[in-house]
């Protein structure tokens, strides 16, 4: 809508709208190995009613590494709120009795900080379906928030707010305001205005939306449903209860005064922006900041990839970043990649090292000229540039998924050697094994260096070098059989990293000892000795350690999922401390998640192959 006013004045002095009325101490943790098993009234504010809901079902991405080929949900009837969910045992769930042995307390704590959107393929798989699963819920007094909330609100957070509105129409009869609140937000975020407008009748008034966030959001949710609605009568004096509360959110009544009677007021550039932002700025009609893909929620993501008003860079990052979270498919970005025009000229300087300014034009300019080199050498050489730039910035699962229709269409040959590498780590980070050993037997066994050698990360001289190390370390942890090897080959390698003086490599030994302890590989003597050359790592919790480990010991899957996902954090396994990491999973394989655990432990290594925390 085209501003009819500029008035420059704070919008706390806005003129009335129009038709107003005046851890373990040891290097090792100890338990690895173990297998024991007053508002304007709701009809004024949005006449519609709720619409009624499709009972029809759905396709979920398949969990990783199992044989189905999707999940079907469908919605529940007659559950307890707290028990629904949209996938059973059978379908990649954690079981009917995931939280038997913790508590409720424990739950709710742990669940409100559960780390989601981490760019990890195997942690954010753990969390999806750990809030998906259909399970009776944990012995003991509640914290006083609902369980379910606590789950829509973490689905919604991780982007898919496309589950969490299927989960919350599941559990229909919960009216508790923060599962109210949880739902409107699905629905908004998944485009249906009707579905979050209905969620207001059921939603509390008269609060303080100063200060209490669900007034708040009602509040604004009012206005944002009697503007769409054409009722800006009911608008105007929700508005001016707003102010008179002295809710201050400027960017609210910036956009909502200008989506209602088309005045702009001024108001500074946001630094983040929520759900209902993002749903006031098309209400207005006003374009969104050009790096929105850095400040919307998750859930935002995709749909803002395919905004045609937005830049095509903005497009690519908010597609990238979707990706990474694994919200859309790795043909989606390879279809927003190819969005920008290009010379034959810009094509042709990328061999001469020429790019955009911009990382997200760099990286589609560098997909274009794969895309047009017929050269397998080239070809490859210009895929190892391109994966590279998406790790140094963490998009290396999203660089990955639209590179590796690509990569399977390469052959593994002698002239390609030096691509191995990055072959190896895309197909295990794709969990496609197989491809992954076809491209390592062109590495060649390791090459132990010298004690205190200082040796690289990098491939020097045209050799493998430190590469042939790392990638046989990966496909030792790698192996679903269990890790193997020839056990002096394995202590030759660690303790030469533990003794060789270069931090990332003794990060790397001492990770690569510890996670083959956890999968219950006993470690040579030598490789025992010289684990405390290692540099200390970076610290976790030992009180949640050792709660992560009692978990495991009793079998309690749910909780071992949930405090594994807390240890690790929200950088993923490439930056969590290497103790958590070990703890985790050990007490996955504790409750017969093997495979879980090993994509885990391949991921964690694979993140240690270049320098980073310890």
């Amino acid at each position: 809508m085209t501003p009819v006013s500029e008035t420059g004045d704070p919008v706390s002095k806005a003129p009335a709208p129009t038709g107003l009325a005046a851890g373990p101490q040891s290097i090792v943790p100890q338990g690895f190995g173990a297998t024991m098993p007053g508002a304007p009234s709701v009809n004024s504010a949005f006449p519609a009613g709720q619409n009624a809901v499709d009972g029809g079902l759905q396709a979920v991405t398949p969990v990783p590494g199992r044989s189905n080929s999707g999940i079907t949900i469908g919605t529940l009837q007659g559950v307890d709120a707290s028990s629904a969910g949209l996938i059973g045992e059978n379908d990649g769930g954690f079981g009917t009795n995931m939280w038997l042995g913790a508590t409720r307390a424990d739950v709710d704590t742990y669940l409100a900080v559960m780390p989601v959107a981490t760019g990890s393929p195997a942690v954010d798989d753990l969390s999806r379906r750990l809030l998906l699963t259909s399970a009776t819920p944990p012995e003991g007094e509640a914290s006083g928030t609902s369980l379910l909330a606590l789950r829509l609100d973490r689905l919604i957070a991780s982007g898919h707010a496309d589950l969490a509105a299927e989960l919350g129409r599941s559990a229909q009869a919960d009216k508790t305001p923060a599962v109210v609140v949880a739902r409107a937000k699905a629905a908004l975020a998944t485009g249906k205005t009707q579905d979050a407008c209905a969620a207001l009748a059921d939603l509390p008034t008269g609060s303080d939306p100063a200060h209490d966030e669900t007034a708040a959001f009602t509040l604004k949710l009012s206005a944002y449903c009697q503007i769409s609605s054409g009722n800006k009568t009911a608008a105007g004096l929700t508005l001016d209860l707003a102010r008179e509360e002295a809710l201050d959110d400027p960017l609210f009544f910036s956009l909502a005064y200008q989506a209602s009677d088309g005045v702009k007021l001024k108001a500074a550039e946001p630094k983040k922006l929520d759900i209902l932002d993002v749903a006031f700025y098309k209400l207005a009609g006003r374009d969104l900041p050009k790096n929105a893909a850095a400040m919307v929620p998750p859930a935002m993501l995709a749909d803002l990839s395919k905004d045609g008003k937005l830049s095509v860079e903005a497009r690519i990052g908010a597609g990238e970043h979707a990706a990474a979270d694994g919200l859309i498919k790795g043909e989606d970005l390879a279809a927003l990649y190819r969005l920008p025009k290009f010379t034959a000229d810009d094509i042709d300087g990328v061999k001469a090292g020429t790019y955009p300014a911009s990382q997200e034009l760099r990286r589609a300019l560098l997909f274009q000229a794969i895309d047009a080199e017929v050269s397998p050498v080239d070809r490859a050489e210009l895929m190892s540039t391109f994966l590279a730039t998406g790790d140094s910035v963490g998009l290396s699962a999203a660089t990955t998924a639209v590179l590796l229709p690509m990569i399977k269409q390469l052959t593994p040959s002698p002239t390609l050697r030096m691509f191995a590498p990055v072959a190896v780590r895309t197909f295990l980070l794709a969990g496609d094994r197989s491809q992954a050993q076809s491209w390592y037997a062109l590495v060649g066994s390791a090459s132990v260096p010298p004690a205190g050698a200082q040796a690289g990360l990098e491939p020097v001289g045209g050799s493998l070098g430190r590469e042939a190390r790392v990638l046989g370390a990966l496909m030792r942890i790698s192996d679903p059989k269990g890790p193997g090897g020839d056990p002096d080959q394995v202590a030759a390698d660690i303790v030469a990293d533990l003794r060789s003086g270069v931090a990332a490599n003794q990060n790397f030994g001492a990770l690569e000892a510890m996670l083959l302890d956890a999968q219950g590989y006993p470690l040579p003597q030598p490789v025992l000795d010289a684990l405390p050359l290692a540099p200390k790592s970076q610290g976790a919790p030992e009180a949640l350690l050792n709660q992560l480990h009692a978990a495991g010991l009793k079998g309690s899957v749910g909780e071992v999922v949930l405090l594994s996902l807390v240890a690790i954090g929200p950088g993923g396994p490439d930056r969590a401390d290497r103790q958590a990491l070990a703890q985790s999973v050990s007490s996955l394989r504790a409750v017969h998640l093997d495979g879980e655990a090993r994509r885990l432990a391949t991921e964690a290594l694979m993140g240690r192959s270049h320098a980073g925390p310890g």
